[in-house]
């Protein structure tokens, strides 16, 4: 007799033997069984040594991020923390993208007592222990913060960590329901000390973190005394100890500067390979985390918005132009920039001005926040693009862009660190606020430095009160009364 085969119903997809077994799928450490290798990294990126801390703080955690850039990666390396002095079965792990599961804001709350009564086998209500609960891709779960409310407001022994790879999905929880409740982590595409860690796991990989933090101090301390002499002892200090390594230095940054900083990129030497890795990451991002919001009308016109970015990196931008060129209304057009920067593809610059209406009325920059995505996205992913000293400004100026947010919240821990720009007569690439006082700095990316490449840096000093300004340049260090000038390279191990 030919037995029938069953029809798996939806019924049956939310049954609980059926969920138990998927949880377990998801959590093998239950069985006894390892984390896979292909989930679990040994390099150690700089912002899991700050979620480990975060592990026995009873808010929330929420680790967001653009796509790929490694946190589910940190997500299981804190569950391998957690299991070296936890029971297996107090960590629970659940990837909420999950297609199979088709988990909605009822079948969660399921899921949880599931576990509950078949894994711990306590009442959430009567726990002695913490338990960990790890959510992966929060954002596509619907009203998520709501129940996250409710368990967090039990009072439970729960931690909960989540992720996902939209600031405007997770921020908006945080100012609303989940106020006071939750406390996010950035992590974005490794910057470029961190991809030198990763290649190299030794003695320079020991000295950028090290160089990293004297530089960080001894900046400070200039901002707070109007006084460059001591940053520029750092920094002489800093390229002597980094002389024996200048050459392999340079090699990183010019793969840096061309491929960027996705983990999974790095030990990719293919650039055909590395574009079609970047080029995918970037369609996840535009179609997964942008057009399900709903409010993209024309995916094309994002697509060459996106496109147009990419070429016009570190310049000042024309909303008007790009509003006409790509047959959109204005307002449309501002509405699809929003959602490019809460998926963390593009930040912006403001015209620095103590002037919040001038601010206002001025064109912003734009900058790709990854250099790779950048060259990807304008056809220039190639090694002969360092050829070319016009496209080279606009890379090195891109990337000098993302790390000085980067420092600005290292020193002030500001969660969205403005940029800002200065053009009168004359132009200054970027001001960075720091501690209530203006820093300009002017990215000259070359051997030789004029004069007159330095008016905008020097008509803003006359213009505004600066403790010092920063010249970056390719391979020169040099004081020159309160300007500094310093190689990019080592302004970017700083950060």
């Amino acid at each position: 007799m030919t037995r029938k085969r069953t029809k798996i119903t939806e019924k049956d997809l939310s049954s609980e033997p059926e969920i138990l077994r998927i949880l377990y799928q998801h959590n093998p450490w239950w069985m006894d069984k390892p984390i896979p290798d292909i989930k679990l990294k040994k390099f150690k990126q700089s912002d899991y040594f700050y979620l480990e801390q975060e592990l026995e703080n009873n808010k929330i955690t929420a680790v967001i991020g653009a796509r790929q850039v490694g946190k589910t990666t940190m997500l299981y390396q804190l569950i391998e923390k957690l299991l070296s002095n936890n029971k297996p079965q107090n960590v629970f792990f659940l990837s909420l993208d999950d297609q199979y599961l088709k988990i909605t804001l009822q079948n969660l709350n399921k899921i949880f007592e599931i576990y509950a009564l078949n894994i711990i086998k306590i009442p959430l209500d009567e726990l002695k222990q913490r338990v960990y609960f790890f959510l992966d891709e929060i954002q596509t779960v619907q009203d998520w913060e709501i129940i996250l409310k409710r368990w967090y407001d039990l009072g439970y022994k729960i931690k909960f960590i989540i992720s996902g790879s939209s600031s405007m999905n997770i921020l908006q929880g945080t100012s609303e329901s989940l106020v006071g409740r939750i406390k996010p982590q950035t992590v974005l595409p490794m910057k470029f000390l961190e991809y030198i860690r990763l290649k190299e796991q030794n003695k320079l990989g020991e000295l950028t973190n090290a160089t990293n933090l004297e530089m960080r101090r001894a900046l400070k301390h200039s901002i707070i005394q109007n006084k460059a002499k001591p940053f520029y002892k750092a920094c002489t200090v800093a390229s002597k100890l980094f002389s024996p390594f200048k050459d392999k230095m340079m090699v990183y940054l010019n793969q840096y500067v061309i491929k960027g900083g996705y983990p999974e990129i790095a030990f990719i030497d293919n650039m055909a390979l590395c574009a079609e890795n970047l080029r995918n990451y970037l369609h996840l991002t535009l179609y997964k985390d942008i057009m399900r919001t709903g409010k993209i009308r024309d995916p094309v016109a994002l697509e060459n918005l996106v496109s147009i970015l990419a070429k016009e990196s570190s310049q000042i931008i024309n909303h008007t132009n790009i509003a006409k060129n790509l047959d959109l209304k204005r307002e449309t057009l501002n509405t699809y920039l929003y959602l490019l920067k809460t998926v963390y593809l593009i930040s912006e610059s403001e015209f620095y001005s103590k002037s919040r209406v001038k601010r206002i009325r001025k064109e912003k920059k734009v900058y790709v926040n990854d250099i790779g995505i950048r060259n990807m996205a304008a056809s220039a992913l190639d090694d002969q693009i360092l050829t070319d000293s016009t496209e080279v400004g606009k890379m090195i100026e891109t990337v000098i862009a993302d790390h000085t947010k980067r420092l600005k919240f290292n020193l002030e821990q500001n969660y969205s660190p403005p940029l800002f720009y200065w053009r009168e007569k004359y132009e200054v690439d970027i001001i960075l606020d720091l501690l209530q006082k203006p820093l300009p700095i002017e990215v000259k990316y070359r051997e030789q430095i004029q004069e007159s490449d330095l008016r905008g840096l020097n008509s803003f000093k006359e213009n505004f009160k600066v403790p010092m300004s920063l010249v970056l340049t390719k391979d020169h260090l040099e004081m020159d009364g309160s300007t500094i000038f310093m190689p990019s390279w080592l302004y970017m191990i700083m950060c």
